[in-house]
């Protein structure tokens, strides 16, 4: 297991497509509030987005299709992924003893490693371009944001667990970035959030990983926290799971 994830962190630090997306959502993460700001509109009984405090821009931002947090991290997983399964380097060392199950596991690792940069990477250009063109810098409550911080790091870590998932049986790259734009624009939940509509008593959609992603929540409310850590363990869990469970059965002829 060490020495996989040794292996792995290795790759993770050369990895020149993990460098251009960070950067690139630091560059587009401070061009988008130069925008927000040239074309703010003030909006009666509302408080302006140039006045949110730092827990409020990011749930504002996160909630604005389509999220290109989730698509960077689409990017990056399938990217990581297929780089090693293209290469055929995984069978040099698949044969080992649990190497199919360390292997998925040093993988959840390195998932978890980029998407905590891609959140240090918000907050470094939320800071610098409010400070720059909004001249606000409110933190907000710091109990409600570093809550607002771990849901967030959960549900994100949990999209990018499925995007290795359908990595890992499609093992094709223009069929992994097309199922990870889809999931990442939400499609599939707002048409199910659409047919609800129709019914009466059903609300289910509301439990679907994305949905609880990009929903607006309120972090001092009991039922809101445990909704959002309850969805992100479950999705955790079970695509953790099932992405173990595929390999250890996957052909690798």
């Amino acid at each position: 297991m060490i020495n996989l994830l040794k292996m792995d962190l290795h790759r993770f630090g050369r990895n020149r497509m993990m460098y251009l997306l960070l950067l690139l959502f630091c560059a587009f993460q401070i061009f988008g509030i130069f925008m927000m700001k040239k074309y703010e509109q003030p909006v009666e009984g509302a408080i302006p987005v140039s006045r949110l405090t730092e827990s409020e821009f990011i749930q504002y931002n996160i909630s604005q299709p389509p999220s290109w947090m989730l698509i960077y991290i689409a990017v990056f997983t399938i990217y990581f992924y297929m780089s090693e399964f293209n290469s055929g380097f995984h069978k040099n060392y698949i044969s080992m003893r649990n190497a199919r199950l360390h292997s998925v596991c040093s993988k959840l690792i390195i998932l978890a490693i980029f998407v905590a940069m891609m959140f240090l990477t918000m907050l470094i250009a939320d800071g610098a371009g409010r400070r720059l063109f909004f001249d606000h810098t409110a933190l907000g409550d710091l109990a409600t944001l570093i809550t607002l911080l771990i849901g967030q790091f959960l549900l994100h870590w949990a999209f990018s667990i499925l995007i290795l998932c359908i990595a890992m049986i499609a093992k094709n790259l223009l069929i992994s970035l097309s199922a990870g734009f889809i999931l990442a624009l939400n499609v599939i939940g707002m048409v199910l959030a659409a047919l609800e509509a129709q019914l009466t008593g059903i609300h289910l959609s509301k439990y679907l990983l994305i949905n609880t992603l990009v929903r607006v929540k309120d972090f001092n409310s009991t039922a809101d926290i445990v909704h959002t850590f309850g969805v992100a363990a479950a999705a955790i869990l079970l695509f953790g799971i099932l992405a173990v469970r595929y390999k250890l059965k996957e052909d690798l002829n």
